[in-house]
């Protein structure tokens, strides 16, 4: 029993606990902002005139940059996390990220410009990862399953937010003539900060907007994790955050004491794993058996196909890739950047909202088979508009664009940070999701040096390699990715501990049925 009404807006309680998951969204949404503030930047003539038109290997650096710390400090997020706590780690990432917007907003060289971004990147996922943590074990079970897959999702709401103001401050006074460049005048004139310089500045500066939201909230009102308290000896505080946030405040609710048995008996078999293990032995542990051995291929190659698979390309370097097609005009570029970032959050919301009723595997391999037929067909379309310059292919690669991100959308945008936390048991997530961060990041990092050189020399031929590795991903997806619907965290681990013959025989037994109403009520709060 749970004393909360059955339908969430009709509970004051739930209503809170949505309203401090919203808040927390904008974690993910300054991701989603920051990651697409470069490509969305790159069509305005009053940023390229400033900065000197970058292009190729400068203009890798200047995306890169943001990445690179990231790949640095991967590891030591989980421990901000469990030392720090979730709310101050959201804290003083925001105040850190705030910092670096504003450094990026007074930026009079290109050198200011990538060190904002390096200490954006320095905090961001920090920041980001105890939202989405905060989001899980804050999050009413009832609710959660839901509010986990649109936090997601919120990402694209900030690419959505970051491209349509790029395309409304696109018109703003272009008279840079009195810019005078930096190698002619080390004296950068005041006109820096004047007039039509804020159509790129006032774009960076709103980046501090989620940021500044969470600083205002974090601290003081929304609660913090109950599982940081009980590992930090705050057992009743954590039972009244609980029932603050699950059950209206009544202590002795069924629910909430059910959780917070839970949560102690989890942390309980976590300290006795780690009993004399020292740190690379716990790194070690991700490895040990077949079935973490399974897992971990599993998070690899979400976290290694998330950025190779071509859409981060799409996303990061829009400009040089309609350009392909002859699409050179600012106006028009923006427009449809605009158009493709808001059918990226459309399909993303759609699919998150898909998860359960469809399923991971189905969205895993519709959304990757989509991606590869997109990514094919824009080839010849490219191949086609370079030798005979013809216009109907050049506004059909435009139609397939729209039709490629609907596919990511609806798969892999939900399931790439969901589907790993849902396969992973406990005594491992932390470090797993550490290493998937690390990858993720790493890839992307080489990848935003070297989208604009391979470009820039290879045209649409740079198609070909991402066609050859969705090919590989759907074959990995169709063999190594199994269906969690419905299924906690104990079955999901019957399924990735047996061998392919034990698992088919094990999918009949009741324990592994989807009841997708059972799981989502008695989904753990870890």
């Amino acid at each position: 029993k749970n004393n909360t009404h059955p339908q969430w807006w009709r509970d004051p309680g739930l209503r809170r606990n949505v309203f401090w998951i919203a808040v927390l969204y904008f974690g993910f949404f300054t991701w989603g902002y920051s990651t697409a503030l470069l490509n969305c930047l790159q069509p305005l003539p009053q940023f390229n005139e400033y900065f000197h038109n970058p292009s190729g290997g400068r203009l890798g650096l200047i995306y890169a940059s943001q990445s690179l710390p990231t790949v640095i400090l991967a590891p030591a997020i989980p421990w901000s996390n469990d030392v720090l706590g979730r709310k101050r780690t959201i804290s003083i990432g925001s105040l850190i990220v705030i910092s670096g917007t504003i450094l990026g907003t007074l930026s009079r060289t290109t050198g200011m410009l990538i060190a904002s971004r390096v200490v954006v990147g320095l905090a961001l996922p920090f920041m980001s990862v105890a939202c989405v943590c905060l989001v899980n074990e804050l999050a009413h079970p009832r609710l959660r399953g839901i509010c986990a897959t649109i936090n997601s999702s919120m990402y694209f709401g900030g690419v959505v937010v970051v491209s349509w103001l790029t395309f409304a401050t696109l018109h703003w006074d272009q008279s840079a003539s009195s810019i005078i460049s930096e190698s002619e005048n080390p004296s950068i004139p005041e006109s820096v900060y004047s007039g039509d310089q804020w159509a790129w500045r006032l774009p960076i500066l709103f980046q501090a907007l989620g940021p500044t939201i969470l600083f205002a909230h974090s601290p003081f009102a929304v609660p913090e994790s109950p599982r940081w308290l009980v590992a930090h000896g705050h057992l009743t505080e954590a039972h009244s955050v609980l029932a603050q946030v699950h059950a209206n405040g009544d202590m002795e609710d069924e629910l909430v004491l059910g959780e917070l048995g839970e949560i102690q008996d989890c942390l309980v078999k976590e300290r006795e794993e780690a009993v004399g293990k020292g740190i690379w032995e716990g790194w070690k542990d991700l490895w040990r058996t077949e079935g973490l051995r399974r897992r971990m291929l599993v998070v690899t190659i979400i976290g290694a196909g998330s950025q190779l698979k071509g859409t981060s390309a799409i996303a990061s370097y829009i400009t040089p890739i309609l350009n392909l097609v002859g699409f050179v005009n600012p106006d028009k570029i923006a427009v449809i950047n605009g158009c493709l970032t808001t059918c990226d959050f459309i399909s993303a919301i759609g699919g998150a909202l898909c998860v359960n009723s469809v399923g991971r595997r189905p969205l895993w391999i519709i959304s990757t088979a989509g991606l590869l037929v997109c990514f094919a067909v824009m080839t010849a379309l490219a191949a086609v508009f370079a030798q005979t310059s013809s216009m109907p292919a050049a506004y059909a690669f435009i139609v397939v664009l729209f039709i490629l991100r609907v596919f990511n959308g609806m798969g892999w945008a939900p399931l790439t940070h969901n589907y790993p936390a849902e396969i992973l048991p406990y005594s491992i997530r932390a470090r797993a999701l550490s290493y998937f961060t690390f990858l993720e990041t790493s890839v992307l990092a080489l990848n935003l040096w070297l989208h604009p050189v391979a470009f820039q020399h290879l045209g649409w031929r740079y198609f070909l390699v991402f066609v050859a590795v969705l090919s590989a991903l759907l074959i990995a997806i169709w063999f190594l990715f199994i269906e969690t619907r419905g299924r906690t965290i104990e079955q999901v681990s019957i399924l990735f501990d047996f061998s392919p013959g034990e698992r088919e025989r094990m999918g009949s037994h009741p324990d592994l049925e989807n009841h997708e109403r059972d799981a989502s009520l008695n989904e753990k709060s870890t």
